[in-house]
């Protein structure tokens, strides 16, 4: 009985520390990053905003669908991360901005704000994370994880598929 006391202890233990970890954090976070790619706006505004062909450059994207719009704005079906998430055009400024949230089911939400600028012979495009993660457990883990990790794998993906020379300008 005692060995089963232990075992159990050692196998609840560390997720009932994570959990209590997580209760502490702030459930909205916020992360950005801004680069410099050497590629006209309008270029890569239409890679950005092509969803159905994001899975052919970003390896994180598995899948993207349209689905019928969502309080009459389009809308999206994406597996990402083993996580199937419904994701609905919020804003849209044609060659400017374009923020997409992730609706509310299971651990997260959010949104992603794509804001892109005329930058000398390129482009400055700001991508801006704000989350929201409900569970405390998941919370727990984030503090395992770098919160801007997917951003960046985004924009080196981005740039690859453009051919881009890309530059890191900041975390705004």
């Amino acid at each position: 009985m005692k060995w089963l006391a232990i075992t159990l202890g050692a196998l609840v233990g560390p997720a009932a520390l994570v959990t209590i970890v997580g209760a502490f954090r702030p459930a909205d976070h916020e992360a950005a990053l801004a680069v410099h790619l050497d590629r006209p706006r309008a270029e890569v505004w239409a890679v950005v905003t092509d969803f159905t062909a994001t899975p052919q450059w970003f390896s994180e994207v598995a899948s993207s669908e349209r689905i019928a719009d969502i309080d009459g704005r389009p809308a999206w079906r994406e597996r990402f991360g083993g996580f199937d998430a419904t994701l609905v055009e919020r804003e849209r400024v044609d060659g400017a901005r374009l923020v997409r949230e992730i609706l509310p089911s299971g651990s997260f939400s959010g949104t992603w704000a794509f804001d892109l600028a005329d930058d000398g012979s390129g482009t400055r495009l700001t991508v801006t994370e704000r989350g929201h993660v409900g569970n405390p457990f998941f919370r727990g883990m984030m503090v395992f994880s770098d919160n801007s990790k997917t951003m960046r794998q985004y924009v080196d993906a981005l740039a690859r598929k453009l051919g881009a020379r890309l530059e890191v300008v900041g975390m705004p």
